[in-house]
């Protein structure tokens, strides 16, 4: 009826909820994911009075969040990049920390064991000079132990914060379905009235989701969101949810989703930032240092037993190191195929990571450096020495699809040890052979053969592309590293990653920022802008309130007239 009174009343409850939604803004001005609403107003159907059209108030349309989908997506994106560099710089700054510094670092305590070597070389009877070579000689092995200790314990760390990560994601992924569930059911009800608090929330949790690891957003044109991760595996559809797993093994960290390993696909979020902090550093400098390590071990000893020592008695090995690579199984493998990696020659392996995958009939071996080249089909029990100082063996009974990660380096760092205390056994002295074609020692103030261990820190032994440089006339044979070198680009690899992190995160952050800005000024709530609203709303609810009041008025007139 087109009437003052309902004409008011109408408007008085559509300023209601207009209050309402404001106060609710501003309550919620603070509120992570919020986003604004709007109550749009609209006049109700006119009646038609005979000469024209009389309104008859107005109704509210629709409550509406302000928000941009295009932006949410890319501020999406942005926050799990930026989570991914922000975890891979602070993991690189701890890794760096353990290496040392310039003082202290792996380098500077090889560089001391090769200047004592020298220092024994100057003067070869020196009993004290003797035994600060063996101290040096512990204090490079103890080094070493303390680097390789600390960064597999870097490693076990990060592969159960990823597992934590892991149940953090399946709870919001939880809570998503149980979203999707109701906000499916309003929009069933009425396509075009949906929960926006319910919305806000679950926009705020796939963010939540992206922050640890890269997920792909899709609607189903229902209410519904589905998310994938991975190469498309589903973590949730509809009100359905998968659970992802993420689980330390020896290897780095396997994640799987409903049986299936996405590792190599997670690249973006803090789970992110675990793997390729594993892939990336963890396993390439353990593998680095330990490749070194036996390198010292081999070297040494080789022209430790050449010579003599101060009883002119044989020179004994001084390092202990068991020369075996690493060979470790995937957790998802279903048979019990192994192998054993033997150390043929320390100075030819490389700083890579191979993988060897059986295909059910041959063991296939590639660098993981360079998967698109085979390095050899080894049938089941056999055997290889396809990799660059290493004689591979394989045993058991592997089945089609099994994996085996194989480093020639790591953990050796951490098992070297001194064998030597007493400082007459250092081999200091060369040998000769006498009339009888025995090899004796040339005395005991001759330095040939330590002066051997001394000019080692200058050769480049490490990462050797042949094996034949020992007596070889030519200087090119010598391709590799020195062994101060070797360890000391180790050291500067962390701090590489560390830097790059570094510079690629402020600038993620700085984008990041940028649509947060952009985000805001969408969906975020203006106090000054809420505040003229509410006392638009007030003066047009008292404009309402005594428009009843006049119509109250004019009704006890006409009941006043007919009395």
């Amino acid at each position: 009826m087109a009437d003052i009174l309902s004409n008011s009343v109408s408007g008085l409850l559509s300023v209601q909820r207009a209050l309402a939604t404001t106060g609710h803004n501003v309550s919620n001005a603070n509120t992570e994911g919020y986003s604004r609403q709007t109550v749009s107003m609209t006049a109700s159907q006119p009646e038609y009075m005979g000469n024209g059209y009389v309104g008859t108030g107005t109704k509210v349309d629709s409550i509406t969040r302000s928000f941009d989908q295009f932006v949410e997506s890319q501020f999406r994106d942005a926050t799990s990049e930026n989570s991914r560099l922000g975890f891979l710089q602070n993991f690189a700054s701890q890794v760096t920390g353990v290496l040392g510094d310039t003082e202290t670092g792996v380098s500077q305590a090889s560089q001391a064991f090769f200047n004592a070597a020298g220092d024994v070389a100057s003067n070869p009877t020196d009993i004290t000079s003797r035994q600060a070579f063996l101290n040096e000689a512990s204090a490079l092995t103890d080094r070493l132990n303390r680097v390789d200790t600390q960064l597999a314990q870097l490693n076990a760390s990060v592969g159960e914060q990823a597992g934590s990560i892991s149940r953090e994601i399946n709870a919001f992924a939880g809570e998503v379905a149980d979203l999707n569930e109701k906000i499916s059911t309003a929009y069933a009800r009425d396509p075009n009235t949906l929960p926006n608090d319910l919305l806000d929330r679950r926009d705020q949790l796939v963010r939540d989701i992206a922050e640890r690891i890269n997920v792909r957003v899709t609607e189903d044109g229902k209410g519904s969101i589905n998310l994938a991760v991975g190469s498309g595996q589903s973590l949730v559809t509809g009100n359905v949810q998968t659970d992802l797993s993420a689980t330390p093994v020896p290897s780095g960290v396997e994640i799987e989703i409903d049986g299936q390993s996405i590792t190599r696909q997670v690249t973006g979020g803090d789970l992110g930032g675990i793997v390729e902090a594993q892939s990336s550093l963890i396993t390439p400098l353990r593998n680095q240092l330990g490749r070194s390590a036996m390198v010292v071990a081999q070297e040494v000893n080789a022209i430790q037993t050449q010579g003599f020592d101060l009883e002119g008695n044989a020179g004994e090995p001084l390092f202990s190191l068991a020369m075996e690579g690493s060979v470790i199984g995937s957790p998802r493998n279903d048979g019990d195929g192994g192998a054993t990696a033997n150390v043929t020659d320390a100075t030819l392996l490389k700083d890579e990571r191979y993988i060897a995958r059986y295909d059910g009939t041959d063991w296939v071996i590639r660098s993981e450096k360079d998967p698109s080249t085979t390095l050899a089909q080894v049938p089941g029990g056999g055997s290889t020495t396809a990799i660059p100082g290493l004689d591979v063996d394989f045993d058991g009974t592997p089945v089609s699809g099994d994996v085996l990660y194989i480093d020639g380096g790591v953990g050796a760092a951490g098992r070297i040890s001194t064998r030597l205390s007493d400082p007459s056994d250092v081999a200091a002295a060369g040998s000769a052979v006498d009339g009888a074609g025995n090899l004796v020692t040339l005395g005991s103030r001759d330095n040939t053969n330590i002066q051997r261990i001394t000019d080692l820190a200058n050769q480049g032994v490490v990462g050797q592309s042949t094996s034949d440089y020992n007596g070889s006339p030519d200087a090119d044979a010598l391709d590799g590293q020195t062994i101060a070198g070797s360890l000391a680009s180790a050291v500067g690899q962390a701090g590489s990653v560390a830097r790059t992190a570094e510079l690629q995160g402020a600038s993620s952050q700085a984008a990041l920022d940028n649509l947060q800005a952009r985000k805001e000024s969408v969906s975020g709530v203006n106090l000054d802008e809420e505040a003229a609203k509410l006392l638009q709303y007030q003066q047009q609810y008292q404009a309402l309130a005594r428009s009843i009041s006049i119509s109250g008025q004019l009704f006890q007139s006409v009941l006043n007239a007919v009395r």
